[in-house]
């Protein structure tokens, strides 16, 4: 089973008004998205057979979806609906190889919170999510170095470890 992660980040750097006061915006978004994890294999979700204590420990203090679901259940196209809040049809991404996010598809996610001040930045752990494909718009920071395989594997099933794609969003969290 493949697995993709994808970690985005967006860190405020200003305070927002809101109508005649102001209020604060929140310190930090974080977006996590895993690839091929099924909701009815967490504990989250009443699964009592596995163990997830980080999932698990996120929840406590995050909000939960019970009813979400996908556009597409590929990854390419799945981000894209998730950055821009348009179908595939509109977005123009309707595979995970030999499609662009197309301009059409309106503001990113990214584009509207560095609008409002926000530092952004994706870290991701698969090579279908490479910026070649327009789906990093918007972001200050896009991090999709793949390691080098010997096989020539195709892009869309290159990845990264896990660890690895952390490991580098923590650096930029440590020095914001």
């Amino acid at each position: 089973m493949r697995r993709a992660c994808a970690l985005i980040l967006a860190v405020a750097s200003t305070t927002l008004a809101c109508g005649g006061g102001s209020a604060r915006s929140p310190e930090a978004i974080v977006i996590v998205s895993i690839d091929t994890l099924r909701a009815d294999h967490l504990p989250v979700y009443g699964y009592a057979a596995g163990a997830t204590p980080a999932i698990d420990g996120l929840r406590r203090e995050a909000i939960l979806f019970s009813d979400a679901t996908t556009t597409c259940p590929l990854t390419l196209p799945a981000h894209a609906t998730l950055f821009t809040g348009a179908i595939p049809p509109r977005h123009g991404v309707r595979d995970n190889a030999g499609y662009a996010l197309a301009a059409s598809a309106g503001p990113t996610l990214a584009q509207r919170l560095a609008a409002r001040g926000y530092a952004t930045a994706g870290f991701v752990s698969a090579g279908v999510l490479a910026s070649s494909t327009g789906i990093a718009r918007g972001f200050d920071v896009w991090d999709d170095a793949m390691p080098e395989r010997e096989d020539r594997a195709a892009s869309s099933e290159v990845q990264r470890r896990g660890e690895d794609t952390i490991a580098r969003a923590l650096e930029w969290v440590d020095r914001r």
